[in-house]
């Protein structure tokens, strides 16, 4: 038996650690909606240029998958991303990454009521055991800096994770039934998820494309290299492996898995020479053996 949505699933998780450090150093320039429609302006171009590449059987979108998708990009990426931005750049990457961590059971639950795609007792125990260890690796001081008690950024993690435990669930039913490349359908959610974006800021910011000029024009070479790094890695490699993960994986699993980019995040804490606490150490142990219950 292969693993092919569960390995992808990990892999979105390592992929999107690193992109949420880099968008962490970018969060100041830009307003949340402002780098939602950055990166996934950017993203979607990426995927076009691959798609031609790709093993593309003849598929036909039905309207009512399209409409699907599209429901799923405005939930997941126009309000969930633009929402997971404005916690990050409030509370910081541990924080938000701890209520994304909240995303698992609410898949679960939501996947059980709306497509009776019910889990074994082993699966259960998994998706409680790696949600404890991923809070109890996070919920950790941020060093005093404050962050951790800004209700706003915590209401927009919370409302990141209710968005995109709905999206999983909404996007993994389209892919299904609609049997449609794991590539095609995150370029429908991601072009439909900006173009809600684009669509809404401007009622909701003054002059935000003005600011986005102004902004992208200012920044240095080097920064454009770490953001369209983030890009590539947090958007265009991230959502196309979470595509395969809903795809082929049950998506409480799928999205348990992913929320393991905590874990990830201690990794690159330890390249940089941060201090790692025996807490985190724990924690990772126990979420490695939650995360093993899915393949025994």
């Amino acid at each position: 038996m292969t693993f092919i949505g569960e390995g992808a699933a990990i892999g979105a998780a390592m992929v999107w650690a690193i992109a949420t450090w880099i968008y962490s150093q970018f969060s100041h320039h830009f307003s949340s909606m402002q780098l939602n429609i950055i990166k996934g302006s950017i993203a979607s171009v990426m995927m076009l240029m691959v798609l031609p590449f790709t093993q593309m059987p003849d598929v036909s979108v039905e309207p009512r998958y399209l409409w699907i998708l599209g429901i799923s990009g405005v939930i997941g990426i126009a309000i969930g991303d633009s929402a997971y931005f404005a916690a990050l750049k409030r509370i910081g990457a541990n924080k938000t990454l701890l209520l994304e961590s909240l995303a698992p059971p609410l898949s679960g639950i939501l996947a059980l009521v709306f497509l009776g795609s019910a889990l074994q007792l082993q699966s259960w125990l998994g998706v409680v055991i790696t949600t404890i260890a991923v809070t109890s690796v996070v919920f950790q001081p941020n060093d005093g800096n404050g962050t951790g008690y800004d209700m706003k950024g915590i209401a927009f993690g919370l409302l990141a994770s209710t968005c995109q435990a709905s999206g999983v669930v909404i996007s993994h039913f389209a892919l299904v039934q609609g049997d449609l490349p794991p590539l095609l359908g995150a370029l429908i959610r991601l072009t439909i998820g900006v173009a809600a974006v684009a669509m809404f800021v401007v009622f909701a910011e003054k002059k935000p494309f003005n600011a986005i000029k102004k902004q992208c024009l200012s920044m240095t070479n080097n920064n454009w290299m770490w953001l369209l790094a983030a890009i590539f890695v947090g958007t265009f490699l991230a959502l196309w492996l979470q595509q395969v993960a809903l795809k082929y994986a049950n998506p409480a699993i799928a999205q348990t898995l992913i929320a393991t980019s905590p874990l990830f995040i201690l990794i690159i804490y330890a390249i940089r020479g941060e201090k790692i606490s025996r807490r985190s150490v724990v924690g990772t142990l126990f979420a490695v053996l939650g995360v093993s219950l899915f393949f025994l």
